[in-house]
This record gives C-alpha cells, sequence and structure tokens, in this order.
C-alpha cells in the first residue's frame, strides 16, 4: 500500500465516523440566581445547581455552608437559605470552587465524574482516573 491510498483510506475512514467524537460540548458551571430577604440569601436554583452538577443536595450544601461560613437549610422548595447577606459573585465563586474539587477530574478535565469510598474519592468515567479528595 502506497502513501497515496493510505490518505485516501484514511480520509474515508474520518468521514464514516460520527460527528458527536468531534462534537466536544463545554460544561458550563450554572450561575447562582437568588434574592436577598432582609438579613438572608435565598438560592433559589440550588436544586438545580446539585442536579446539573450530579451531586447530592446533601454533599453541596455541607460544602456552601463551609465555604461561605454561615449556618442555612434548605427550604420546602429546593432553595438554599443562607443566614447572611451575600453577592452573587462570592456566591458563584464557590459553586466554582465545589465543582474544581468535588466534580471535576484533574487527569482529564471531565465533569462525568463519581464521588466513591464516603466521598473521599472522586472516580473519572471517562478516564478511569481515582483521585482522593477532601471529604466534608
Amino acid at each position: 500500500m502506497d502513501e497515496k491510498e493510505y490518505l485516501q483510506l484514511l480520509e474515508k475512514a474520518y468521514a464514516d465516523l460520527p460527528a458527536v467524537l468531534y462534537k466536544k460540548e463545554r460544561f458550563e458551571i450554572p450561575q447562582v440566581s437568588g434574592r436577598l430577604i432582609k438579613s438572608r440569601t435565598v438560592i433559589t436554583n440550588f436544586r438545580d445547581i446539585a442536579k446539573h452538577l450530579a451531586r447530592t443536595e446533601d454533599h453541596f450544601l455541607k460544602f456552601m455552608l463551609k465555604e461561605v461560613g454561615v449556618r442555612g437549610e434548605v427550604g420546602p422548595k429546593g432553595e438554599l437559605i443562607l443566614h447572611s447577606r451575600f453577592q452573587p459573585a462570592m456566591l458563584n465563586k464557590a459553586v466554582e470552587n465545589y465543582f474544581k474539587t468535588y466534580v471535576l477530574c484533574v487527569h482529564c478535565a471531565s465533569p462525568d465524574t463519581i464521588l466513591i469510598n464516603d466521598g473521599t474519592l472522586i472516580k473519572c468515567n471517562a478516564c478511569g482516573h481515582q483521585e482522593k479528595i477532601p471529604k466534608l
């Protein structure tokens, strides 16, 4: 087989591949939306953020409360009620820190991960890499 024939076969093989292999959508970290009620901050899309990051609400709640350093609870509609006033930028930074620590694979940068071993290991479903992470 000469080089010309090889290149033609290679081009045909690439043409037969599905477009999904070339299309790599960028995972977007959801932005916090909420409101201030007196001396409290209510994150109205808390449940949606946890779902988008594929983590339990309890785990995400523990992190957020620890990160911002205040008391809080999840309301009846799935909103997070923080017992202090916060700017959206600070809350978005906390969500980004959670994503980097407890969702993103450090080896291949894929968000397709799961927490195992009581939340002390993160395992990537894309590359199989496992990494120790801080326990909450």
